[in-house]
């Protein structure tokens, strides 16, 4: 990070389902068993430009860093994972696996709904981020044509949200009971798909032609109106990192802590 980065900040919300609570609700899956992580894209990204009569909505990170925390403070431990949202398992394989949430919306005919969207567990080795997808940055808030697909966990598993299973081990769990702490920082993988790049696509904010596009600092500034958002201190034009946490999340395996 550096002092030209806009850290937008971002809500992130943690559903703990424990074996008591698979127990006591017909909704819940022994699959289900961990932690259920979503991130909140904020509302400057989930909002189309009707001004034209064409609703276009912003680009949104494509990038997701989730770590947790547990342990005591003197002895802290540490796991994270990297979300490729915009992964399409149709683009060739890779990690191995397939993408995550099914996307009827991407229909190939050949192999049927594709899925998007995966996550690489750090503890199996470093981020290399993957080549550029042929149809370059597509990923927005509306996902694959479904109006409440990031609001909506199930639909964006590995995509604005994840499952952290805490490992369960020959049915028992990896992890003592405690608190747990969660923390999410987003950005995007190509530095023009950013909505202050001078080539993002960011609808009707700024005048199509690039000969009516205002001075530099005026155009950031007009953004940032348009936005919603705070200019960081540097007149440079920043890139943006979305970041949240979920602190002191309750993790009992056993007991129904539920209100």
């Amino acid at each position: 990070m550096s002092d030209t980065d806009l850290i937008v900040p971002i809500n992130v919300n943690a559903l703990p389902v424990n074996r008591a609570n698979i127990s006591n609700a017909r909704s819940f899956e022994k699959s289900d068993e961990g932690i259920h992580l979503q991130w909140q894209l904020p509302e400057a990204l989930t909002h189309g430009d009707p001004d034209t009569g064409e609703v276009t909505f912003p680009l949104v990170p494509n990038r997701w860093l989730v770590v947790r925390y547990h342990g005591p403070a003197n002895a802290r431990q540490a796991a994270g994972w990297v979300v490729q949202s915009d992964f399409l398992d149709n683009e060739g394989p890779q990690w191995g696996a397939r993408g995550t949430a099914r996307s009827l919306a991407l229909y190939d005919s050949r192999t049927g709904p594709a899925r998007t969207g995966r996550r690489l567990d750090m503890s199996t080795g470093s981020w290399v981020e993957p080549e550029s997808p042929a149809e370059g940055p597509f990923l927005t808030a509306v996902g694959p044509g479904l109006p409440t697909f990031a609001a909506y966990q199930p639909y964006n598993t590995d995509v604005f949200s994840v499952h952290d299973s805490l490992v369960y081990r020959n049915g028992d769990p990896a992890l003592p009971d405690g608190k747990l702490s969660y923390l999410v920082t987003g950005w995007y993988s190509n530095d023009g798909a950013d909505n202050l790049s001078k080539s993002a696509g960011i609808g009707e904010l700024l005048p199509p032609d690039p000969a009516e596009l205002p001075p530099e600092p005026a155009r950031l500034t007009g953004i940032l109106d348009a936005l919603g958002w705070q200019p960081p201190g540097s007149s440079q034009t920043p890139r943006t990192l979305y970041s949240g946490t979920a602190l002191s999340v309750t993790w009992q395996h056993d007991t129904d802590s539920r209100p």
